[in-house]
């Protein structure tokens, strides 16, 4: 296929920080942990987990790898039914594929709950490659990127990721791709200059989209 269009999941496609919060919650306290602040756990909406366990919340590295076990059972029962798709974002989909381009999804989520919440969402259909988390943690943004160019059999420059957060920008540049940014997920809420696009709404995501 020509070119590729590839969105994050957390704070681009779904709101879906209801059960990621929740989980955060529930792990800290199974872990005999005091739960950290509220802005704290929104900061690291959209990492990785295993990362964020030892690096944000200091957890030693096997609490850390307990941590996200209980996190993602947790998860898995509860928070993945508390996400929503964000309004306009349907109709941006599926613009895009009846102008013929391959839609995919990169997240650090694990791919298995990514692809049952498209599911529960009715949208997995107009995805081409829905690209997670793997069970060893050890994929990062640029590898699920590589991933989905790989599956498409596209190239980079005519790639463009769509994210809210550093982690998308960062794997976009690593992959050489171009990158849009959203604002109405969990990142680039600050002033600053950012040397790339950014929407404030999801039809916005249309207009930036120059392959």
């Amino acid at each position: 296929m020509g070119k590729l269009v590839i969105f994050d999941l957390d704070g681009t496609l779904a709101d879906t920080s209801e059960g990621i919060l929740n989980s955060h919650r529930h792990a800290h306290l199974a872990m005999g942990r005091p739960v950290p602040p509220e802005d704290v756990l929104c900061s690291v909406i959209g990492g990785p987990l295993l990362e964020t366990y030892r690096t944000v919340f200091k957890f030693p590295d096997a609490e850390a790898v307990e941590a996200v076990r209980i996190y993602r059972a947790w998860y898995a029962e509860h928070g993945i039914h508390q996400a929503r798709l964000y309004p306009g974002m349907e109709a941006v989909l599926d613009s895009l594929n009846e102008h013929g381009f391959c839609v995919g999804i990169a997240t650090l989520k694990a791919e298995k709950f990514a692809k049952t919440m498209m599911e529960e969402m009715g949208i997995a259909t107009k995805f081409h490659m829905i690209c997670g988390m793997n069970s060893g943690d050890t994929l990062s943004k640029a590898d699920l990127i590589r991933k989905c160019i790989s599956i498409a059999g596209t190239a980079p420059e005519a790639t463009c990721m769509v994210g809210d957060s550093v982690h998308d920008f960062k794997g976009a540049q690593e992959c050489n791709v171009s990158f849009v940014g959203v604002q109405y997920g969990f990142g680039f809420h600050d002033n600053r200059e950012y040397p790339f696009p950014l929407c404030d709404t999801c039809e916005q995501i249309l207009n930036q989209i120059h392959l």
